[in-house]
């Protein structure tokens, strides 16, 4: 009996055991299943806000909650859109954590229009809500300290766009004002006279009647306001058109125009596209299209302020949410010569082409000319279709900037060739080459193709070469030092280098391949032809050497750039190339002999063919390249395009330039 009451009893403490095991077993699981819940709550919240997914938000709060700040379903999601569309909050991270109490604290970090706000702390209670938790929501979980019927405003404080400069602080973009032409609805009459008014305007300001009459249905348009039509070009005198207001308005100016457009480039507003890659542009921005505006578009838009502010349904300020200093952008100063510039552009009259001027000392390039052009004032404002027609259908393509696009350098890279040679030992100013003839050919191995040459000479030395331009000697001597030399004295240039400028170039290139692979291609490289090409920046740059004692200068665009260069070079074989170069002018039979008296020059002519097939007349580009042989104090470079029809060479159209640079050095 006494065992049977030991097992009762120990059954009885086993079966209390078991059951608050499963009591608390049953608790803790409970306990977990909450813990998940309050996190899911917590985690969906934050998800919601950091994505702004604020259609999410109905779900994810109390109804009661909303219901007690004066919410529905549909207001809230409008609140926050509203909100956060308008001061353009993008790029949200949240820090959170959830307390014993239920209650979610987290720190906000997004950027606005006005740049990055940093940690906001945000707070709520995560309440329970049948087997969920949801946010016990509030106008604060908007911005701290808000109401429910307070709104946010905010203010910008526009950064001033930094100005373009030249070497000596004259403008080469600017801001300045303009005029913008309109209408007044009220002024414009009724029935047959509007229309026969607004026919006029349209005609008179280069736009469409349907432009204007949609204008003015816009829904804000009252009798007697002003209705924007057209904003003038800088420099675009206002006038007198029945019916027309005018009012001032900031523009973007560009007073070379088209002289200098590929260089500045131009300014436009921003599209919907360019708010989507960057979310702190609004409409209404002005940002760097082309040219040096897109180029330091960071540097010269700067910085807008303003402040961003939590308002009170009285009209009055609550709190001040975010608050910046505007930054006005940077000039940025170039060493061009806003009037060298100008007269290298005039001087190139209707030809197709370009020229550099360059300081071969420094590497400062004075002037940067590609023509035709455009005028980069009409972009700020809004090109009209027909306006932007022209330009894009002339076949010239006056958007190039060729300056920075390669070409064969043609004859004007003989005195390169000369200099490999002399240095190589292959070439020397007393050795003479017997030719006959306009046409030669190594032999037979050639096939049908021979190099020409323009004066049939029957003793040709280095000097008569260069003077006359002779494309067989230089082939000859190319092909008597080998390739190997030749390109141990191209490598020792900038063949493949990028230049630290800020312009799109691709590098200069000696040719397609690492080889020549045909003697062909080796002979028609030592006259500038073949597969060489280099724009002419770059050949100005290369070409330094003859006017820096075998030193190349590197070509700079910025006042504060460093400047570099290599020794490429020796003195001894510049000394020996260019007096000989002196008398490409001088001598009556020299190819640059029309600039004679111009000034002090060493020069080199070049012609550079461009054909299908062996026999074929091609298009011909003129070149020359120039500097002053007193002091090297400018070097220019000058490529006309198929010179043949404007009838008139680099050579000829160059001397304006000279005649300038002779007058100010």
């Amino acid at each position: 009996m006494k065992n049977k009451k030991w097992i009762v009893i120990l059954s009885i403490v086993l079966v209390v055991l078991l059951a608050g095991g499963s009591i608390f077993g049953y608790s803790q699981w409970q306990s977990a299943k909450k813990e998940e819940r309050l996190k899911d709550a917590a985690k969906a919240w934050v998800s919601a806000i950091e994505k702004q997914s604020f259609d999410k938000i109905p779900s994810l709060v109390t109804s009661d909650s909303l219901k007690a700040a004066g919410y529905t379903k549909e207001t809230v999601v409008e609140k926050y859109d509203a909100i956060y569309g308008g001061i353009g909050v993008s790029n949200m991270k949240i820090d959170y954590e959830i307390s014993e109490d239920h209650t979610l604290s987290y720190t906000a970090t997004f950027d606005t229009v006005l740049g990055t706000i940093s940690s906001i702390p945000y707070k709520t209670k995560l309440v329970e809500d049948g087997d969920t938790y949801k946010i016990d929501w509030t106008a604060e979980l908007i911005f701290p300290g808000m109401l429910s019927d307070d709104k946010i405003r905010y203010t910008v404080d526009e950064a001033q766009r930094g100005s373009i400069i030249d070497r000596n602080g004259k403008p080469l973009a600017f801001n300045t004002t303009t005029y913008q032409a309109g209408v007044v609805p009220q002024n414009l009459g009724e029935g047959q006279a509007r229309t026969s008014k607004i026919a006029n305007i349209a005609k008179q300001l280069g736009i469409s009647a349907e432009f204007i009459e949609e204008q003015l249905s816009q829904s804000w348009v009252q009798p007697d306001y002003f209705v924007p039509l057209k904003t003038l070009a800088y420099g675009t005198e206002a006038t007198v058109i029945d019916g027309v207001s005018y009012q001032e308005v900031q523009t973007r100016a560009y007073p070379l125009a088209d002289a200098a457009a590929q260089l500045t480039g131009y300014v436009g507003e921003v599209t919907a596209e360019d708010i989507e890659k960057d979310p702190t542009l609004q409409s209404g921005d002005i940002i760097g299209r082309s040219g040096l505006e897109l180029t330091f578009n960071d540097e010269l838009r700067g910085e807008n302020g303003g402040e961003i502010y939590i308002e009170t349904a009285n009209g009055e300020k609550r709190a001040t949410i975010q608050q910046v200093e505007k930054k006005d952008g940077q000039d940025i100063q170039v060493t061009v010569d806003a009037q060298v510039q100008q007269v290298a552009f005039d001087s190139l009259e209707n030809a197709a082409g370009s020229t550099v001027v360059m300081e071969p000392k420094s590497g400062n390039l004075l002037a940067l000319v590609s023509k035709p052009s455009f005028d980069p004032n009409l972009f700020v404002v809004g090109i009209t279709q027909e306006q932007y027609d022209v330009y894009n259908n002339d076949e010239n393509k006056p958007f190039i900037s060729r300056f920075s696009t390669r070409y064969a350098p043609g004859s004007t890279f003989k005195p390169i060739t000369a200099s490999i040679g002399l240095e190589a030992g292959v070439t020397t100013v007393d050795k003479t080459r017997e030719i006959s003839g306009l046409q030669w050919q190594k032999d037979d191995s050639w096939g049908n193709y021979k190099i020409s040459r323009v004066t049939e000479t029957d003793v040709v030395n280095l000097e008569t070469a260069l003077v006359k331009s002779d494309n067989i000697y230089f082939a000859q001597e190319v092909l008597e030092m080998g390739e190997d030399t030749f390109r141990e004295g191209l490598n020792k240039l900038t063949f493949g280098e990028n230049y630290d400028l800020p312009l799109t170039m691709e590098p200069a290139q000696i040719s397609n391949e690492k080889s020549f692979g045909s003697e062909i291609l080796l002979a028609d490289t030592a006259y500038g032809q073949g597969q060489l090409l280099m724009s002419p920046i770059q050949m100005a740059a290369n070409y330094s050497v003859f006017a820096n004692d075998g030193v190349l200068t590197y070509p700079k665009l910025l006042v504060d750039a460093e400047s570099k260069t290599k020794e490429v070079f020796a003195k001894e074989t510049v000394d020996t190339i260019k007096p000989m170069l002196m008398k490409v002018v001088t001598s009556s039979e020299g190819t640059a002999n029309s600039l004679k008296g111009v000034g002090n020059l060493a020069a080199k002519t070049g012609t550079a063919e461009l054909k299908g097939s062996q026999g074929e007349r091609g298009v011909e580009n003129s070149l020359i390249f120039a500097f002053d042989a007193n002091d090297s104090s400018y070097l220019t470079v000058s490529i006309v395009e198929n010179h043949r029809e404007v009838e008139k060479t680099a050579t000829e159209l160059i001397k304006p330039v000279i005649q300038f640079l002779e007058q100010v050095q």
